[in-house]
């Protein structure tokens, strides 16, 4: 992963979180700092769980991002917090590495009374969550952390023993004045980043980052996926070695990262941007360079970076010219390109096969794609979008499952609560 680790990977999904709502992020993170503390005051947690706990617990309001719940969390106005419970339990659960923990986040706000009625093995944990998240609530509102009003709580909002655990973890770690201080950050980031994961791990959080960003826009789902697969394998009609390919990919997976800051009406409109909407669009690229920039190889952040620039020096945003891209450059641009023609937009239907070869062609003939890499994708179309279209499905089916599912769920929430 071309010295990719876990504190890299964790540090650019929570940046790219950040361009959404940076209070949503701060708030996921003391949640988890004030898990992890009292985890680790419990004394009964092995540091791996405890770790993937921290990470679930960071993302316990993710499915916010989905919902646009986020202005009415943060004014604490929480009478329904069913619908982003139930999109972020069924995001980890189907797009993430660590979804079998999932469960946390559908009862992080069930109150402990309701815990009879409710068949999980990390109920204890969704209780810590639910403490902790609380206690943010008084933080942001200036409140003090006081002993009897949780006490007040203990058997009915919360568990006895999880508040007992939250008090014992404050006087031994001193929570709240590391909260207050800033210091927490440095030492969850240090604690999360320490985790050992292998390659593949660490791309299928690559991919939970991407996930992320079209969980907001369905008419955006297969893109990045579809650009990655149709990457990898022009790279292999070039013959290039493992070590770049992997770059390519990883380039491909986060080209479009910085579209999580565009607004979702910009990204789902069914007809032609205006100039002002278009400018909006463009400046993705300068956002997904900020977001890279500090946590990846320079070779995966010039591909990235660079997958809008054009042959002929028209591109955007440093508008280089074809002596100043790479091969992996110019391949991740026409992959960028045949994913944006085929696919399914919400101002357009994917274009035909023959649409695409003929765009393909003009482009080339105009000198903005590399002719060499064009070259190679019509002549072996069908040969590369055959593994593109399995991955789309699949990235389809997820999406099918999260609605079929979440009705369902709600109903039975309802039913509990």
């Amino acid at each position: 992963m071309n010295n990719l680790n876990t504190y890299q990977v964790m540090a650019i999904l929570l940046k790219a979180l950040n361009q959404i709502d940076e209070r949503l992020v701060d708030h996921g993170c003391r949640v988890a700092y004030v898990v992890y503390k009292m985890m680790q005051a419990d004394g009964s947690y092995q540091q791996k769980d405890m770790q993937e706990i921290c990470i679930i617990a960071a993302l316990h309001d993710i499915g916010a991002y989905k919902t646009e719940e986020i202005h009415r969390m943060i004014q604490f106005e929480t009478q329904d917090v069913l619908d982003h419970s139930i999109y972020g339990y069924l995001f980890l659960k189907y797009m993430s590495p660590i979804g079998e923990r999932a469960e946390v986040v559908l009862y992080h706000h069930m109150n402990y009374k309701m815990y009879p009625q409710i068949n999980c093995k990390y109920l204890n944990v969704a209780d810590m969550i639910h403490l902790a998240d609380w206690m943010d609530v008084l933080f942001r509102l200036n409140k003090p952390w006081l002993i009897d009003e949780t006490r007040e709580m203990q058997d009915l909002q919360f568990g006895r023993s999880t508040v007992e655990l939250f008090w014992k973890a404050n006087e031994q770690y001193g929570i709240d004045k590391n909260i207050w201080n800033g210091s927490y950050l440095e030492e969850l980031s240090a604690f999360i980043g320490t985790a050992e994961y292998g390659d593949e791990k660490l791309l299928e959080f690559i991919r939970m980052i991407v996930y992320s960003i079209d969980f907001r826009s369905e008419a955006t789902v297969c893109h990045m996926v579809a650009t990655a697969s149709l990457s990898m394998e022009l790279g292999k009609l070039f013959d290039l070695d493992e070590k770049e390919l992997k770059k390519i990919q990883l380039g491909a997976y986060l080209h479009d990262i910085g579209k999580i800051s565009t607004p979702v009406k910009i990204l789902e409109k069914p007809g032609s941007l205006t100039p002002e909407e278009m400018q909006t669009m463009k400046k993705h690229v300068e956002i997904t360079g900020d977001i890279l920039k500090d946590y990846i190889h320079k070779d995966i952040f010039q591909i990235a970076y660079r997958h809008h620039e054009k042959i002929d020096g028209s591109g955007y945003p440093c508008r280089l010219c074809a002596d100043q891209l790479t091969l992996s450059d110019r391949i991740v641009a026409v992959a960028d390109q045949i994913s944006a023609l085929e696919g399914k937009r919400s101002y357009k239907e994917g274009f035909s096969k023959e649409a695409v070869i003929e765009i393909l062609h003009n482009q080339n003939d105009a000198g903005k794609l590399c002719g060499r890499v064009t070259d190679s994708a019509i002549r072996h179309y069908d040969e590369i979008m055959e593994p593109c279209r399995k991955n789309k499905g699949m990235i389809t089916e997820m999406y099918d499952s999260i609605c079929d599912e979440f009705a369902l769920i709600k109903e039975k929430l309802k039913a509990i609560s």
